[in-house]
């Protein structure tokens, strides 16, 4: 639920920009304040990263999960009664703190309480669950189109997951508490009860235990104390860049106004950019249930490799000096949506979900709170740079500078990537 609320505030920017630059009671806006808008989602999770070991260690994941359910609820309530562009800032901010906490531990918390050789196939199914979110958020945008102030809606979408997971985790054990920190913190017999109702009743607990003798460490500086902490930092801050280096969320967030400016109508740019959703949802499906048996590796390298096809079908679509010569202008925009969803379904098999995966796998137990937590952190530092940069730099270089600064991008990271990372199907979160 609360990767689905992260989808649900990610997305709502996408239809409800289209529709609030101009002609509501927020006025007209800039482009810097277009891009604050949204940047202010990316720069609250870098914060709400920072956070999640502090709450995350001492207290449980239980109780982060609360929290950032709490910010999704506020920061809904913040934005969908907006009476000043500086208030829907601060709503988008306060969704970031929880969208970092939720990025930091719902993958890290799956990976706790799932057995080995199932452990990516569960994993998969939080970014999917943020797919899924997003598309919530398209169709709400288009079913708002002809209400009066209906982008406050849009807005207000994230806090429904959020209340229905607060919900449960208040009134019901349906989310148990991870089972390894409960063996981390001396409660073996409540980790052990947990791993039976999980059925995993093989699992030694004593051994986790055992790992867990010297404290879990929350600082940054004990993730550059030895070789094998700081190899698993660089592998996972790596794949963290590049997930938002190759340009996704400006094809998440900017998907409608890129459609618009190519031809289509509002809702029209909406309805195609809900439709490139389901069938990334059917993408990520399908990737949740194949990555144990094919791996990490494989995927992450061909769907780099179909992410650079993508953006090199992008730049086509707006460089007319050479589609036309073999394409009319009015198929232009088409080629693009066609690029948009070759990206889509390339990033929810690679870049997508395994960045999220591998982060939770990589790092020794007692630094892998505070070492997700960094390089989920590097996540939101790019996501901010990149939608906070994107129109300004269309501006200057033009959209197709853009899309061929992208594509760069991904070569170099499908290089790095093949150097780098490491296979971590089926290995113990204890080896």
């Amino acid at each position: 639920m609360a990767m689905l609320s992260v989808g649900c505030a990610c997305g709502a920017i996408a239809g409800a920009l289209v529709y609030i630059e101009s002609g509501t009671v927020l006025g007209t806006l800039t482009t810097t304040m277009k891009g604050a808008v949204v940047a202010a989602l990316p720069l609250g999770a870098m914060f709400g990263c920072a956070a999640t070991p502090g709450l995350n260690e001492p207290f449980g994941r239980r109780f982060a999960l609360g929290c950032c359910d709490v910010g999704f609820i506020v920061s809904a309530a913040l934005m969908a009664s907006a009476s000043a562009i500086e208030q829907v800032v601060l709503g988008r901010f306060v969704a970031g703190l929880a969208v970092g906490i939720a990025t930091s531990m719902c993958t890290m918390y799956i990976s706790e309480c799932a057995p080995a050789k199932t452990r990516g196939k569960h994993s998969g199914l939080a970014p999917l669950s943020v797919t899924v979110g997003l598309l919530g958020s398209f169709v709400l945008s288009l079913f708002a189109t002809n209400v009066v102030d209906g982008w406050r809606y849009m807005f207000a979408i994230a806090a429904v997951p959020a209340l229905v997971q607060l919900g449960i985790i208040l009134k019901t054990n349906a989310l148990p508490e991870s089972p390894r920190w409960l063996a981390e913190n001396c409660r073996v017999g409540e980790a052990k009860a947990v791993f039976n109702s999980l059925g995993q009743p093989d699992v030694d607990v004593h051994v986790i235990a055992l790992n867990a003798t010297t404290k879990p460490s929350s600082k940054i500086l004990s993730l550059f104390k030895d070789a094998k902490t700081r190899n698993a930092l660089g592998v996972a801050s790596l794949m963290n860049f590049f997930q938002q280096a190759c340009g996704i969320n400006v094809v998440i967030y900017y998907a409608p106004k890129i459609l618009s400016d190519l031809g289509f109508d509002r809702s029209h740019a909406i309805a195609l950019t809900a439709c490139v959703s389901i069938v990334q949802i059917i993408a990520g499906t399908w990737l949740s249930r194949s990555i144990d048996a094919i791996g990490r590796r494989p995927l992450a390298l061909g769907g780099i490799g179909a992410i650079s096809f993508a953006l090199a079908l992008l730049t086509l679509s707006v460089t007319p000096s050479v589609y036309l010569h073999f394409m009319s202008a009015t198929a232009a925009p088409w080629l693009a949506v066609a690029a948009i969803l070759v990206f889509r379904i390339a990033f929810s098999v690679s870049l997508g979900p395994v960045p999220y995966i591998v982060t939770s796998e990589v790092f020794p137990q007692k630094v892998r709170n505070v070492g997700v937590s960094a390089a989920t952190a590097v996540q939101w530092i790019m996501n901010a740079l990149v939608t906070f940069t994107f129109l300004r730099i269309r501006e200057i270089w033009s959209a197709q500078g853009v899309w061929m600064l992208y594509f760069t991008v991904s070569v170099f990271a499908l290089t790095v990537v093949y150097k780098v990372l490491p296979e971590t199907t089926g290995k113990s979160l204890e080896a």
